[in-house]
């Protein structure tokens, strides 16, 4: 019977957290929750704005028929300096010989010469023309020669 008593007494004396406790600790909960939730936040949106800060748009082309060469006009678009490297231009889906080994700054054109196997005899013809950066930024481009 002794042991039954001193349960009884024992639940009595057992007292919850205090309120002021309790407040304190929610409290803390949630900003810890919230540091955590800017902290996912804010590496998600620099990751996105890396990603979006380097553009480049092909501005126009030209063939020069007696080089079977292609004059590539490249402007850069986006707000930070791309690279190109020799294998950046790819004509009809394969590796072109080419000039782009340049560091091209925001807002700047610039001419990249390509070589490629013109078809011969042909009047004219069509190519499909994509130039890449060395970090993976692209331009494309379809155009047909007369």
């Amino acid at each position: 019977m002794n042991f039954g008593k001193k349960v009884r007494n024992f639940r009595r004396d057992m007292r919850a957290i205090s309120p002021v406790i309790a407040t304190l600790l929610m409290i803390a909960i949630a900003v810890v929750a919230s540091l955590v939730t800017y902290a996912w936040v804010m590496g998600y949106m620099n990751f996105q704005t890396e990603k979006t800060g380097k553009a480049i748009q092909i501005q126009s082309v030209s063939n020069q028929t007696s080089a079977n060469t292609l004059t590539i006009y490249v402007q850069n678009v986006g707000d930070s300096a791309v690279k190109f490297t020799p294998q950046s231009v790819f004509i009809n889906g394969a590796a072109a010989n080419s000039n782009a080994t340049s560091t091209l700054a925001a807002g700047s054109t610039n001419a990249i010469v390509a070589t490629f196997a013109q078809p011969a005899g042909v009047v004219s013809f069509t190519v499909d023309l994509k130039v890449t950066t060395e970090d993976g930024t692209f331009s494309s481009m379809t155009k047909t020669f007369p």
